[in-house]
């Protein structure tokens, strides 16, 4: 069983297909104001590395641009988990993990320091639509969250 496939029977799209994913959804302010999120997410692949390039725009007064790099490990056959690295602009890279469990990806993160950490879960609706529920935490304190869904628009 691949590691897209991994407990469901069926393929997650997300990640595993290289295309072109818009996002729209609420990020929600360290003081739980919410704002309207929304960008694209481009997912490609070569032979040894898988690349995601997002940019994520907050409306609002205290409006935020969020533009990454996630360098991807691709999975080996029959595992269910693989690394990633991102450089955000903060002053230190993020790593992380994505890991296949059922019909979600589960994405566990944080800087080299661990000053920066946090969580995202990806849920597949459809081949075409997840659902991404995350936070981030500086130390021991939010930083932000969202609540987003992802459509695709090209690929597979």
């Amino acid at each position: 069983m691949t590691a897209e496939q991994h407990m469901t029977g069926r393929p997650h799209t997300y990640l595993f297909q290289p295309g072109l994913w818009t996002a729209d959804g609420v990020y929600y302010d360290q003081l739980e104001k919410p704002h309207v999120q929304s960008g694209e997410l481009l997912v490609e692949h070569s032979p040894d590395v898988w690349t995601i390039d997002s940019r994520m725009n907050v409306s609002g007064d205290d409006r935020r641009d969020f533009v990454s790099r996630y360098v991807v490990t691709p999975f080996r056959e029959g595992v269910s988990y693989t690394e990633w690295k991102s450089h955000t602009g903060g002053p230190e890279p993020v790593y992380g993990l994505f890991v296949v469990v059922q019909e979600s990806i589960l994405m566990p993160w944080q800087t080299q320091s661990g000053q920066f950490w946090g969580q995202e879960v990806l849920s597949s609706l459809s081949p075409d639509e997840y659902l991404s529920r995350g936070f981030a935490f500086i130390k021991d304190r939010k930083a932000y969250s969202w609540a987003v869904r992802l459509t695709r628009q090209t690929g597979g």
